[in-house]
């Protein structure tokens, strides 16, 4: 292991793009896609202990927990442990939310053996004590309250508005930091669509979104994540976090806890539809189905997966969004009901769609199955749902279900899912 520097020398050091933040009273806030975009050229240059320090030198400013953990993960790869338990460590005083976080950095060794290293382990398993009582849920609209004087401000004034949407992220609560680096990327992006393409949207948001409805909403989560408490024991329970997103995702799980588009919730009648997209137009859902979406989002924080072999193929993928619909539909007692499942109740179809998945199964390219919207040939996103009828059978077939609920959960081979369900087929040996 290389002599790791100590994390506070890193800020200044050799940094002449973060001049703004050193010495200065201007905040910085990096612009995530061109800081991202050097991910791409890290398997050829090596150059992984540079741009960790380049990340954590980004985040002086900001403070975001996600991005601490972005250069964790970068140092992990250079196997610098002391390193990454320092930014754990980090992101754990900015929001992180996460138990199992130490899944994703494996092997640290002697790290854990340390001072350091044991004062994480022990607030790891303090945020499991905490997290495993459904008390610990709540929905935090406090991002969402606070947007709407700088929405105002920024559309009156639209040569500063980039200006003011900075402050808003600055300003805001910590949880919003994250959701930059995980949604917004930089202010050209929120610009784009909250001033410049849809301000008629986010006016009529602003009117139509209200909190007494938010209450009536957690009571039922609430509810459903009892019953899930039940099914599962070993269930934790993030924060949930209501914020104006970009019209680009209705929920996002997230180290920190889980994150919910307020802007993907306001499907009315009167909704003013100019200059939205035809996928906004169709993607933008009615207030009540907010629950579900949550409690879909609440599963991917219980997943903890360890397939090296399939874990970034498509049928890794579609298990692990499957698994969060089946999970909803236990939870909440209600059969999940969608087109993609009457398209696949006609057996020419099934019959297609499992060939095709055959072909695509243990490759990494999800253009027919997930995140898409324009496919010509069948129902968009179908690998959400052919996971679901995946892990539902899986679950069915077992013997015990608590055992089987713990699997779909936990599992380190995605391949026996489904071998053990009625799909077999799907991997060419039945």
């Amino acid at each position: 292991m290389k002599n790791a520097p100590q994390l506070k020398g890193l800020f200044c050091f050799g940094m002449i793009f973060l001049a703004a933040s050193c010495g200065k009273s201007e905040r910085y806030l990096p612009n995530i896609e061109v800081l991202f975009s050097q991910y791409e050229t890290l398997d050829s240059t090596k150059a992984y202990h540079a741009f960790a320090e380049k990340m954590v030198a980004a985040n002086h400013d900001l403070q975001s927990s996600q991005l601490y953990l972005e250069a964790a993960a970068i140092f992990h790869q250079e196997k610098e442990s002391e390193q990454v338990v320092a930014l754990i460590h980090r992101a754990i005083d900015n929001g992180m939310a996460n138990p199992k976080i130490l899944s994703k950095y494996k092997d640290l060794g002697e790290a854990l053996h340390t001072e350091e290293g044991k004062r994480l382990l022990y607030r790891l398993d303090s945020i499991q004590k905490k997290m495993g009582d459904v008390s610990h849920f709540s929905l935090e609209m406090e991002s969402m309250n606070l947007f709407w004087p700088y929405f105002e401000r920024a559309k009156k004034n639209p040569a500063n508005a980039k200006a003011i949407l900075k402050e808003f992220i600055f300003d805001g609560p910590r949880e919003l930091k994250d959701f930059y680096v995980v949604r917004y990327l930089s202010t050209d992006n929120m610009y784009g669509q909250m001033i410049n393409a849809a301000p008629d949207y986010y006016e009529y948001l602003k009117q139509h979104f209200n909190t007494d409805s938010m209450h009536s909403m957690k009571a039922k989560t609430t509810r459903w994540m009892k019953n899930f408490k039940d099914l599962y024991p070993q269930a934790v329970f993030p924060k949930v976090f209501v914020v104006p997103g970009i019209l680009n995702s209705g929920g996002t799980a997230t180290e920190m806890g889980m994150f919910v588009g307020g802007d993907m919730y306001g499907k009315s009648d009167d909704m003013p539809i100019r200059n939205l997209s035809e996928w906004q137009k169709g993607a933008i859902m009615e207030f009540d189905h907010l629950p579900k979406l949550t409690i879909h989002e609440l599963m991917h924080f219980q997943q903890s997966y360890d397939d090296s072999e399939n874990g970034e193929n498509v049928i890794g993928a579609i298990i692990a969004e499957g698994v969060c619909d089946f999970m909803v539909e236990l939870a909440s007692g209600e059969p999940l009901d969608n087109p993609n499942l009457d398209y696949l109740d006609n057996p020419k179809n099934m019959a297609k769609i499992l060939e095709d998945l055959k072909t695509d199964a243990f490759t990494e390219d999800y253009s027919r199955w997930l995140y898409n919207g324009g496919i010509n040939d069948r129902p968009f996103d179908l690998g959400y749902t052919m996971g679901y009828l995946i892990s539902k059978s899986y679950y069915e077939n077992h013997d015990n279900k608590s055992r089987a609920i713990y699997e779909l959960l936990n599992t380190n081979d995605f391949a026996s899912i489904v071998r053990s369900s009625k799909y077999g087929s799907i991997l060419g040996e039945l």
